[in-house]
Formats: structure tokens, C-alpha cells, sequence
């Protein structure tokens, strides 16, 4: 009971929901966040709907390639979210060209107030907490620390508490501020650490096989998730472990905010749950060694209806009663149903 119990403390003390006062710390920087990211969403959107910076394609699953329905789960920026009749993924129909796309992670007014709440002092003291409990959920299924590569590093979080614990981190970063906070904040060895680019073309020649992999908040933005998840593979070395972190498309309050959600949006093209995240990862040739959700969002959740809370559990979760209890147990009890914000996973190639 101990270790679950000291678990459960750790996966609460990055929940917002369940800390006093941290919605407020961290309201005025999410706003300004939002409004850039609102703006930005729409300039990305088809044209057809609007948007200004590049044309869009058709596609089938990106999963198992089953021809998308006709019938959209629902419509938001001029993008039709569908499930696959196959496999069950959640998916975008529609997908920006790669060469527009990736233009879109270079220095703009959303880079700018990312970096501004990324860098605040309520976000960090989040972010930190999570990267140790990450580190510590990778620690359970890999070796003693080696070399860990961050793909999409940010700010460099993950690498200032994986360099703490002994590993030898390297980050790469497309967004030219996030790369230069995260070298900044490494100290002398940001410098040769964090690379302004793209995996794997932009990986140093002599560093080519990691111990572990991290990619937080980075496959949903793949129009291709199997090919990218190959290239990983070639790149872990034997005994290799592969962390991942993506928005949960069964999240309770995702699914209560339909379109209005900030996950159902321009760029995240791929939505996965605690079921079609592992089946991807088997198909791209991964064994599934831990899956869980994090980051409960019980408070937001209290503004809908308990009716309303209820009809969702019931759909996603058939069977499942859902009441009306204190916020720490209803965060715990969003954890236990796989009903929470994020969905993470640890991973082995073979």
C-alpha cells in the first residue's frame, strides 16, 4: 500500500485540479496563451474554412488503413474528426502539407506566450513535478540511467531532471525560443545538448542509439505515426524503453467539451485512448510494458452536469457508475477508469 500510496501522491503533485490556489496562479498566463493559441488554430484551419497557411489532403487511418467513414464523429475548423471502423482510432480526415506544417513550429505570437507560461514559475513547478514522476514510471521498465534523447523537448524540463538523476541527455526541439530556454536552463552543456531541428536528420553523427526515448505531446502531430515510431525503434538501443505522453481522446472532460476542447484542433492529427495507443504501438512493432492517465481536471469537470458526467462515463465506460464525490477521489477515481487528460505509456521494440 505504501508504494501505491507514495505513487498516487507523486501523480497528484503535477494535478492542478487537486492544488490550492494553482488555477489562479497560472489563469493569467493560460489566457494569454489561449487567446494566441485561438488565433493561431484558425489561421492553420483548410482553407476552404478560412485558413491562410497551407492546403490540406484526404487520408485514411493512419492506424490500419481502413477508408475513413463518411460520417464525421464531429466537424471543428474545417476538420472532420472520424473513428475508424477498423481499429477504433479517432483521427483527422484532413491534413495540412508537411512542408506548411512544420513551418508552423518556427519563432510566431504562439511561440512567444508558450515560452511566457512555460517559463512562469506555477508551470515549472508543474512541470517538474511531472517530469520526475515520468523518470520515475521510466525507471520501473528500464536499466540504470544511460543516454535518453527528448524529441520536442520544450523548455528542456525532462532533460534538467534526467541529467539530475545520471543520465546523459540530449533534446531535440524544432521551436527556435523553447531550444534556447532549454540549452540556457542545461548550463554549460545546453550548448552541445539541445539541437534546433528535426528527428533523426538533425541528430549529431556520433549519437545514434539512446537508452531511452521520450516523446511528450509529439505523436498526435504525425500524419504518419507508424513511420515515425519505426524510426524510433532503429534508433533505441538493445533493451531500449520508449516514453510516451499524448493527449487521452477518452478524457472525461475532452469528451464533455466536444469542439470547444483545445485538444481537437489544427496540428493534432491523430487522437489516441488507453486502447488505440497501445494497439498503434503493437502495430508499429512495440510491446506495451505500462499505460495509465494523468492530470485529472476534476475541477473543470464540476462545471458541466452531473447528468452530463454520467451519459459520457456510461458511453465510454459501459457499466461504470460516475457520483458526485469529493474532488481527490473523483481525480482518483478518473485515473482508475483511464478517464483523465493525459495518457502516457512505456514501451519496448520487439
Amino acid at each position: 500500500m505504501g508504494v501505491v500510496a507514495d505513487m498516487a501522491s507523486a501523480r497528484d503533485s503535477f494535478d492542478a485540479a487537486l492544488i490550492p490556489g494553482m488555477r489562479e496562479r497560472l489563469a493569467e498566463g493560460y489566457a494569454r496563451f489561449r487567446a494566441a493559441e485561438a488565433r493561431a488554430i484558425a489561421q492553420a484551419a483548410p482553407p476552404e474554412a478560412g485558413g491562410s497557411l497551407g492546403r490540406y489532403r484526404n487520408r485514411d487511418c493512419p492506424a490500419c488503413g481502413t477508408a475513413a467513414p463518411a460520417e464525421a464523429i464531429l466537424t471543428n475548423h474545417g476538420i472532420d474528426i472520424v473513428g475508424c471502423p477498423g481499429c477504433g482510432l479517432a483521427y483527422a480526415r484532413q491534413v495540412m502539407e508537411e512542408s506548411a506544417d512544420a513551418a508552423r513550429y518556427q519563432a510566431s505570437e504562439l511561440d512567444i506566450e508558450a515560452m511566457r507560461l512555460r517559463c512562469s514559475g506555477p508551470y515549472l513547478e508543474l512541470e517538474t513535478a511531472r517530469a520526475r514522476y515520468y523518470l520515475d514510471r521510466l525507471a520501473e521498465h528500464a536499466g540504470a540511467p544511460g543516454t535518453l534523447l527528448d524529441i520536442g523537448c520544450g523548455t528542456g524540463t525532462t532533460l534538467v531532471e534526467a541529467q539530475a538523476r545520471g543520465w546523459r541527455v540530449l533534446g531535440l526541439e524544432p521551436g527556435r525560443a523553447a531550444a534556447a530556454v532549454a540549452r540556457e536552463r542545461l548550463g554549460e552543456a545546453g550548448r552541445d545538448r539541445v539541437i534546433e531541428g528535426y528527428f533523426p536528420d538533425d541528430l549529431p553523427a556520433g549519437e545514434r542509439r539512446f537508452d531511452a526515448i521520450t516523446i511528450l505531446d509529439v505523436l498526435e502531430h504525425f500524419v504518419d505515426p507508424i513511420g515515425f515510431l519505426r524510426v524510433i525503434a532503429r534508433h533505441l538501443a538493445p533493451g531500449g524503453r520508449l516514453f510516451v505522453q499524448v493527449p487521452n481522446w477518452d478524457s472525461l472532460l475532452v469528451q464533455l467539451e466536444g469542439k470547444a476542447s483545445s485538444v481537437i484542433c489544427t496540428g493534432h492529427w491523430s487522437h489516441f485512448s488507453p486502447a488505440t495507443l497501445p494497439a498503434l504501438l503493437a502495430r508499429a512493432g512495440y510491446r506495451c510494458l505500462h499505460v495509465e492517465t494523468v492530470v485529472s481536471e476534476a475541477d473543470r469537470i464540476e462545471a458541466f452536469p452531473l447528468a452530463a458526467q454520467q451519459a459520457v462515463v456510461s458511453r465510454l465506460r459501459p457499466g461504470e457508475a460516475w457520483a458526485g464525490v469529493d474532488r481527490a477521489a473523483r481525480a482518483a477515481r478518473l485515473h482508475g477508469l483511464g478517464l483523465s487528460y493525459k495518457l502516457i505509456g512505456v514501451f519496448a521494440p520487439g
